[in-house]
């Protein structure tokens, strides 16, 4: 079953340019609902792009999902790979939407990313990765 997620997981393209605490996007000691793995690359140049692939693992099942995105702002693409945990999701269709947030991290050829994106279901999503390139 494809999910579209049309995020502004440009917020991976625009809030990699924002930073943020490690203890807003450092995920709850709790069990999560579920798990997530994300590619996604991005290009920016006064206005960012971002689109990629990942997959939900929920209920014992795996869910793969289209990410795409606009923003504003910034220079440079990378290439992120990430995992993360997911909260709030108790049912599938609450997955889909547009999620938005905050992360920090810089690429400078390889780099470290976290971030926190919560969609308008209330499903909040804590992913950590590497990047590379430039962003």
């Amino acid at each position: 079953m494809k999910l579209p997620i049309n995020p502004a997981l440009a917020c991976f393209a625009a809030a990699f340019l924002i930073g943020g605490c490690a203890s807003t996007t450092t995920a709850p000691s709790t069990p999560p609902a579920a798990t997530v793995r994300i590619q996604e690359w991005t290009a920016a140049y006064y206005g960012s792009a971002a689109a990629g692939k990942g997959t939900l693992y929920y209920n014992g099942q795996r869910h793969h999902f289209t990410i795409s995105g606009v923003g504003a702002g910034g220079a440079g693409g990378q290439k992120v790979s990430a995992t993360g945990k997911v909260y709030n999701l108790n049912n599938l269709r609450d997955f889909s939407g547009t999620y938005r947030g905050v992360s920090r991290g810089l690429t400078l050829i390889e780099g470290k990313m976290h971030a926190k994106l919560t969609n308008g279901n209330g499903v909040v999503m804590y992913i950590a990765g590497e990047t590379e390139g430039l962003a």
